[in-house]
């Protein structure tokens, strides 16, 4: 089997966050379709997830080892949690935001969303799938 770099797949998903929110834009998805905006909020901590744990581990930068569960999880939350509520505030900052009654609720809606797509992340990035062979900086455990 093949094993695809997670920088690649995060590329991949990159792109593809960015469709579908040209998609989702263009059909006005955001305000007809209640829990689009969950979705793709749901992708993109997905997809900083897996940037992050590339980041910190699999790029060799800071840890020349596998990261456990824990410590990918708990990266890939942090990371995007804290950018996630940078985001809602640059959102607020800028008056992107289409309406205040109930932006309370879209902000919490927001950050589980984003939560739980880094928890995601963190549990499949752990996994080693995206480990290259020729890496030898990595033990096989």
């Amino acid at each position: 089997m093949k094993s695809y770099s997670l920088l690649y797949v995060t590329f991949a998903l990159t792109i593809l966050l960015g469709f579908v929110h040209f998609v989702a834009e263009s059909l006005y998805l955001y305000w007809t379709v209640w829990w689009f905006d969950n979705i793709v909020h749901a992708l993109a901590g997905f997809t900083l997830g897996f940037f992050i744990i590339w980041f910190l581990f699999y790029s060799s930068i800071f840890y020349k080892r596998s990261p456990t569960i824990l410590e990918s999880i708990l990266n890939a939350l942090l990371y995007v949690i804290i950018i996630g509520i940078g985001w809602e505030i640059f959102e607020y900052v800028n008056g992107i935001t289409q309406s205040t009654e109930g932006y309370t609720l879209d902000i919490v809606h927001d950050l589980i969303a984003d939560a739980l797509g880094a928890i995601l992340a963190g549990i499949i990035g752990s996994r080693g799938i995206f480990r290259t062979t020729a890496d030898p900086t990595y033990l096989q455990s």
